[in-house]
Order: C-alpha cells, then sequence, then structure tokens
C-alpha cells in the first residue's frame, strides 16, 4: 500500500482534488502551528546536545590586548614606569576528567531530545484523531444534510398528493395544513443541518487548511483495533509515545542528579598556552612564555550548595516518576474510555439498523393502509418521522462507531501507522 511521506515545515499549494481521509491526515501534520511548535522544541533539544558534546573536544582561545600601564614597583623593585603595554596570546585546554559531569549532561540532554521526540509523536497522534473524527463528523453531517432534503421532497409528495385528494373532496384543508405544518418542520430541520455542515466544514479548514471537496467515506484498519480490553490496554503501555515521553524524562531526571554528583570529583585538564607581550610589569621591552601544564583542582568547600543542588535533583527525579506513573494512569483511562465507547455504539449500531428496517416496513404498510381508509394522514406523518429519526440515529452511529475505532487506535499509539503515514526521518533519525 502507497505510503505518505511527511516533510516538516514544507509549505505545499492547496490541492484541488478531493483529500482521503489519510491524506487530509498528512496535510494537517505538515502545516499545524502545534507540530510546528513541537517539531521546533526538538530540534532546539537536539541542539543543545551537540552543544554539550562540543565539552569532549579542545578548547582553543586567542586573545590579545593593547592599552597603557603604569607601574611604581615590580617585586618589590621600585620602577616608576609609564609604558603602552600589548599583549597576545593562545590558550589550548583538554578536559581530562570533570566527575562525569559532560558525560551526565549528554545523557540528559540526549533524555530531554528523545522526550521531545515522543512528545512531537504523541502531538501528531492526537492531531491525527482529531482530523479523524472532523472529517468523519463532517462525512456525517453531509449525509445528514442528504437525508434532510430527501425528507422534504417526501413530505412535498404528500403534500401534492392531499391536495389532490382535498380537490377530489377525498381530504379536507386540515390535512392540507397539517402536512404543510410537517413540511416546515422538516425545512427548519434541513437548515440546522445545513448549519451543522458548515461548522464541520470550518473545524475541517482549520485543522488541515483546505476547504473539503468530495469526501471519501473512509473505514478505520480493523487490523489495528485491539480484540479485548486487557489487549488494548498492554499495547497502550508499550507503545504510547506519551508514556514513552514520561520515561525519557524520568531518565533525563536521573542523568541531571548523576551530573550535580560530578563536584565531589576533582577536574583535571590538560593546558597549553604561549605568549607573545610588549612592556609587561614596567619593563621595556619584549616578554614571551609558553607552558605546557597537567591542571588539577578540587572544590573543598562551596558552603554546602552541591549538597542542595544533588538534593534538589533527587526531588525533580520523584517529581518526574509521580508524572510518569500518572501518565499511564490517564493513558489507561482512555483506553478504557475508548474501549467502552467502541463496544456500547457498537451494539447500538445494530439495533438502529433493525430499528431502519422495521421504520421503513411500518411507513409502507400505513401508506397501503392509508389509501385504502383503514389509517390516518397523521399516523403516515408520523411513520415517515420514525423513519426519517432511525436513518438519522443509524447514520449517526455508523460514523459515531468509527470514530470510536480510531480513538482505540489513538490510545494505543497506532493511530498514524494505521493510516499508512510515515513520520519524517528527521523525527526518528539519531541525530
Amino acid at each position: 500500500m502507497r505510503r505518505l511521506i511527511l516533510i516538516p515545515i514544507l509549505t505545499l499549494s492547496a490541492s484541488a482534488h478531493a483529500l482521503t481521509l489519510e491524506e487530509s491526515v498528512a496535510e494537517a501534520i505538515n502545516h499545524h502551528p502545534t507540530i510546528l511548535q513541537k517539531y521546533a522544541s526538538f530540534e532546539a533539544a537536539v541542539r543543545y546536545k551537540r552543544a554539550a558534546v562540543g565539552d569532549y573536544l579542545p578548547q582553543v582561545k586567542l586573545y590579545g590586548g593593547i592599552g597603557y600601564e603604569n607601574v611604581r614597583y615590580n617585586s618589590g623593585q621600585r620602577i616608576d614606569s609609564e609604558l603602552d603595554r600589548t599583549e597576545i596570546g593562545l590558550s589550548v585546554s583538554q578536559l581530562l576528567f570533570d566527575g562525569f559531569r559532560t558525560t551526565s549532561e549528554i545523557d540528559r540532554l540526549d533524555f530531554e531530545k528523545e522526550a521531545e521526540r515522543f512528545g512531537l509523536l504523541s502531538d501528531a497522534e492526537n492531531l491525527s484523531l482529531e482530523v479523524s473524527r472532523v472529517y468523519l463528523e463532517l462525512s456525517m453531517a453531509n449525509k445528514i444534510v442528504e437525508l434532510s432534503e430527501r425528507n422534504i421532497e417526501e413530505h412535498q409528495e404528500v403534500l401534492k398528493n392531499i391536495e389532490s385528494r382535498m380537490n377530489k373532496g377525498l381530504s379536507s384543508a386540515s390535512d392540507v395544513a397539517q402536512v404543510k405544518a410537517r413540511l416546515a418542520t422538516s425545512q427548519s430541520g434541513y437548515l440546522s443541518a445545513r448549519h451543522n455542515q458548515m461548522d464541520k466544514q470550518a473545524n475541517y479548514y482549520d485543522l488541515v487548511g483546505q476547504l473539503p471537496k468530495d469526501l471519501h467515506d473512509p473505514q478505520p484498519d480493523f487490523d489495528f483495533v485491539p480484540k479485548n480490553l486487557p489487549d488494548a490496554l498492554r499495547l497502550a503501555v508499550e507503545n504510547h509515545p506519551e508514556i514513552e515521553a514520561a520515561i525519557q524524562d524520568t531518565q533525563a531526571a536521573n542523568a541531571q542528579h548523576d551530573r550535580e554528583k560530578s563536584d565531589f570529583w576533582p577536574k583535571l585538564s590538560i593546558e597549553l598556552q604561549a605568549n607573545k607581550n610588549d612592556n609587561i610589569g614596567g619593563i621595556e621591552g619584549p616578554d614571551e612564555d609558553a607552558r605546557a601544564m597537567l591542571m588539577l583542582s578540587y572544590n573543598l568547600f562551596n558552603g554546602g550548595s552541591t549538597i542542595d543542588r544533588i538534593e534538589a535533583a533527587s526531588w525533580r527525579y520523584q517529581q518526574a516518576l509521580s508524572i510518569r506513573q500518572n501518565t499511564q494512569k490517564q493513558v489507561e483511562e482512555g483506553v478504557r474510555l475508548a474501549w467502552n465507547a467502541y463496544e456500547f455504539i457498537g451494539e447500538q449500531r445494530g439495533y438502529y439498523r433493525e430499528n431502519v428496517d422495521q421504520a421503513v416496513q411500518a411507513e409502507k404498510g400505513y401508506s397501503r393502509q392509508f389509501e385504502l381508509g383503514r389509517r390516518s394522514l397523521l399516523d403516515v406523518l408520523d411513520a415517515k418521522i420514525e423513519v426519517f429519526a432511525a436513518r438519522k440515529h443509524y447514520i449517526t452511529a455508523h460514523y459515531n462507531y468509527n470514530i470510536a475505532a480510531y480513538r482505540l487506535i489513538n490510545a494505543t499509539g497506532h493511530l498514524m501507522e494505521s493510516f499508512r503515514v510515515d513520520t519524517p526521518e528527521a523525527w526518528t533519525e539519531d541525530k
């Protein structure tokens, strides 16, 4: 099956052809500000990690200066010299050991980068669900508008028939008034359906960036729908990107704790330095030196700040653990709610289908009996309303059942996969 490849931050011209649900999802993910904002945050996290890796590499500094110097004494000797001082130098330092601070910082930023990536995937999953819901609700609104139009046509046919019967003396003016009243009600219902249809079109445009045209009737890929609630819960815990993001945040908090402990260790580095100066210390003439040194520093006391930062990092870790547990609870709750909707709406749909069949049979029978004088006009009109309501309920249940299926797939973290929509390599590759 063809897969849709997404390219972030790529401006595409509006397509003139009707979009499938899968194409609508791809368009929304390509252009929606929520995804672009999250992608920018992910790219920033990638570069923060790159910046931390730079601490492994040599640090090279070039410095220079020129100015006025007045020296009265130098090493106890009176100089009373006023000279123009110049300095130029080059220093190279290479970190050898910093108590695992750099290693821990890189780990922390890598976990944060992954948390941002999974957060991006989660937002894309949720946006896909929102597009699915609006797409199906718009398709449902279109069907209800068509049903309302047909309901008006049927009432117009009844009115035409009753007016003909009245002209023949077989019906009364009150019968005509009764049909006209029902016709006005059906026309009012049509306007309400059109209003809802236009609202859904606005929702679709807000998400996809295009006006809808000739929507297809999508069907969920039921291979991705769990067979039972325990399977749904297992899949969600194993695969949901929000849980993965919370796990990465917990790992980042643990790495931050390790980073803070680095202050208990000494720092070791190699430093190379060369200077070419003039008129230094009140002594006229060149002053040049070069040195290569192994430098050791050990912070023996800093007012207890290191201990405080370690304790703060420990509490941050506990906070991250609580957030991770709460995230799993929310995901599991979402799975249960989605499963309940999927199960009960599925059962309702069967009853509504039977309701339509029986209502249609009843309406046909009432119409024949009315022609024979065994049923009143009110019975026929009520039967038509019953058929209209039954069909409307079935259409609503049909689309709500598919929405519930998409919601359940989303709750397990596989909605974009079910659409065969590939995420960009930039979202997945190791940068």
